[in-house]
């Protein structure tokens, strides 16, 4: 479950701007924001609660619903989406600009008294949660994650929310499980009609060399077919040996070398970089002796044993490439996942674990 823009909408609820938090009048100093020694004024409209609520309200209640709405062409439905995403971008930086001493009207009493409040709100309906029988899994500042309830007691949870809290609270996705990592806003969905719903793994970012995201897409069709804990469990061997497969054809430089590349953009020219000079810069300075490289060209670039430890994919050779380098990004990508699901990478690779210092003095 999702609450609906939840800091704009307590913007908009609770008054916050910049004249209206802890504002000079003795009888609103009892009107306190909570947890905080913050009170908020009730003898006016703040200017930032008026501005950012009619644009939260513009987003939620028109463009959002017209941007899921069926009897509209897909065509329609696109610019509609656009049009809501465009005021999710603005309403996200309302709240984060008050707390910014570059803002004109920056004011942090009013940044710290939107997300107490969120705090407070997202506790709340915890505890509301539990009183009406639902067992949450993961909260993560706008959002719920609650196992098997049933419908009356989310629609309890949603009129509480809206009644106490004056926010929106809504159903956003329905999983048929979770994996949720050790990491915050890392985890894996599988929805009841087996999409897999990722968020914020690194597996599925573009600059991942090509090799390592199939490997991690195979990874993630496995799961998608999981429908019982017994194919859970199952489902965990065959992801052993997909990752043991791979690792044994990076140790033995099996993998053609478009495979193994980084691909990154150069936001500016080569020369420019003076300080501090990134992994694929190093790279594009190589390749300057062959073509001229200008901002906005993508460079692809392999890690070598050798000095300077990359190489562009059009100058290196199968046998410097840095196995041991790939293996490390092959386990930092796939550890988002495995260690939610209790697989030891060194373990599946067939690599010896160092012995703790605890280990060590009681064997």
């Amino acid at each position: 479950m999702d609450f609906a823009s939840l800091y704009p909408s307590i913007i908009k609820v609770r008054n916050l701007s910049y004249e209206t938090v802890r504002c000079p009048h003795d009888e609103c100093k009892n009107n306190k924001i909570p947890e905080t020694t913050h009170w908020v004024c009730t003898k006016r409209n703040g200017i930032t609660a008026m501005l950012i609520g009619s644009l939260r309200d513009l987003r939620v209640n028109y463009y959002k619903s017209l941007s899921k709405n069926p009897s509209f062409s897909e065509e329609q439905r696109q610019q509609y989406t656009v049009v809501s995403q465009a005021l999710k971008v603005i309403l996200n930086a309302s709240y984060g600009v008050m707390g910014a001493d570059i803002f004109p009207l920056y004011y942090l009493p009013a940044a710290e008294a939107t997300t107490a409040t969120g705090r407070y709100i997202i506790l709340e309906t915890i505890k509301k949660c539990e009183e009406v029988g639902i067992k949450v899994l993961y909260g993560d500042t706008d959002s719920l994650f609650l196992k098997n309830p049933m419908e009356e007691q989310v629609q309890k949870v949603i009129e509480n929310a809206k009644k106490e809290h004056g926010v929106d609270l809504e159903v956003d996705k329905e999983y048929r499980y979770v994996v949720l990592s050790k990491r915050k806003k890392n985890y894996l969905g599988v929805t009841k009609g087996g999409n897999v719903d990722v968020k914020g793994l690194t597996g599925k970012k573009s600059h991942t060399p090509p090799f390592i995201r199939t490997l991690f897409y195979e990874v993630l069709d496995i799961l998608s077919k999981v429908e019982t804990v017994e194919g859970f469990e199952n489902a965990k061997k065959q992801i052993s040996n997909k990752i043991a497969e791979y690792a044994k054809k990076v140790q033995a430089k099996e993998i053609p070398l478009s495979e193994l590349a980084f691909n990154v953009m150069i936001s500016k020219a080569p020369a420019e970089y003076v300080k501090t000079v990134p992994q694929h810069i190093r790279a594009a300075k190589l390749l300057e002796s062959m073509r001229e490289i200008k901002k906005g060209d993508i460079i692809s670039y392999v890690k070598i044993i050798n000095k300077p430890g990359v190489k562009p994919v059009e100058m290196a050779r199968p046998d410097e490439i840095d196995s041991s380098k790939y293996m490390e990004f092959m386990e930092s990508t796939l550890d988002q996942i495995t260690s939610s699901m209790d697989l030891d990478f060194d373990s599946i690779v067939g690599k010896p674990k160092q012995m703790g210092l605890d280990q060590f003095f009681w064997n």
